[in-house]
């Protein structure tokens, strides 16, 4: 049986009563225990594995949960790192960015921080998420829903960043437990749920903006001929700083371009994901990565046409960031999604065409 459960991970996160999985950095700080929080607060802990899901830590003697926190043990097998580690005060190439305010921030690519994280699975009560709860709406993306209960083919293409192309997913850095990106988890679930056949077609490319997006919409979207386009821009335009206007006029480029090939054509538009931010102080954030990113969920709102449904991961992802570290929950420390994270994209992704 596989180490990752498609089923399990796929449960909607603001609905269901056991989390699955949710990824935790325990840190020390100061000499003391590593710890970390999670989202919910627990009714029963069942589980305390590392990220790669192969090796289960036992309670009491790896691990304890008081005051709020899961703690390690001083004898605990599992890995953990000092808050020296994560923010140095002097700089290490290819591992250290600078920090906002002085010193600097672990930055780190591949599966590092997929090898120091935990994943705890547990119960709790249900009612604990206040942020947004993504709905599904018929009426949004009508054509798409048709060919899927038509059991017909359905042509999906990606287009965006890193993000999209599945920066630090397991599957792509394989590494235990080889969890696909967001956007083939999106898929699988449409063909689960509809029994279609679907032709998906990823040209994501890390580094990434809405500028080159338009630049290279007719080799990259519109010759595929697409019945069902997903943009996902904005993180990199945002550290760049690029104008409001020309991001949105860049998105409203590719929608113009793909519908002059295919005018059936619909869209879902992903807001960017926040860098590095400390979300319980607003407006403070720990790298210059952060830019404008917050700024263009209204830019993808204003874009009203039929077809069109826009998936707010930012004001969700703001919302986990009151509750838990970035580092609990990025792949780099930096911009990119972990496992977890990851599975909470194609959640919400499955809302614009999937009623639960």
């Amino acid at each position: 049986m596989e180490a990752f459960d498609f089923n399990k991970s796929m449960e909607y996160f603001w609905k269901n009563r056991t989390m699955y999985n949710e990824s935790v950095l325990m840190v020390s700080n100061d000499g003391k225990l590593p710890e970390a929080s999670l989202l919910y607060k627990p009714t029963k802990i069942i589980s305390v594995k590392n990220a790669r899901l192969d090796k289960e830590y036992i309670e009491n003697v790896d691990w304890f949960f008081e005051d709020g926190k899961l703690r390690l043990t001083k004898k605990s097998r599992a890995p953990f790192l000092t808050r020296e580690q994560l923010y140095p005060a002097e700089p290490r190439e290819g591992w250290t960015l600078p920090r906002i305010g002085g010193g600097y921030i672990l930055f780190q690519e591949g599966h590092y921080l997929h090898d120091m994280q935990l994943s705890v699975t547990y119960t709790h009560t249900g009612d604990q998420w206040t942020g947004p709860v993504p709905v599904f709406n018929k009426a949004m993306l009508k054509k798409t829903l048709a060919i899927l209960e038509r059991k017909e083919t359905l042509k999906i293409v990606l287009n965006g960043d890193s993000i999209s192309a599945g920066a630090n997913a397991s599957g792509l850095m394989s590494v235990p437990p080889f969890q696909p990106d967001w956007g083939h988890l999106f898929v699988r679930k449409l063909e689960e749920v509809y029994g279609a056949r679907i032709e998906f077609v990823n040209t994501s490319k890390g580094g990434e903006t809405s500028d080159w997006g338009i630049q290279n919409v007719d080799t990259l979207v519109a010759n595929h001929h697409p019945d069902l386009v997903i943009l996902n821009f904005g993180t990199n335009d945002g550290t760049c700083r690029m104008p409001i206007d020309r991001y949105k006029n860049n998105i409203e480029g590719i929608i113009k371009k793909v519908r002059s090939v295919n005018s059936d054509a619909e869209f879902i538009l992903i807001s960017p994901l926040m860098p590095n931010y400390l979300a319980a102080l607003p407006n403070n954030p720990e790298i210059s990565f952060y830019g404008e990113q917050e700024k263009y969920l209204q830019a993808l709102y204003e874009i009203k046409e039929d077809g069109i449904v826009v998936v707010d991961i930012i004001s969700i992802h703001k919302e986990l960031l009151k509750h838990k570290k970035y580092y609990d929950i990025s792949g780099n420390h930096v911009n990119h999604p972990n496992d977890f994270l990851i599975r909470w994209y194609a959640q919400v992704l499955c809302t614009t065409l999937i009623q639960d």
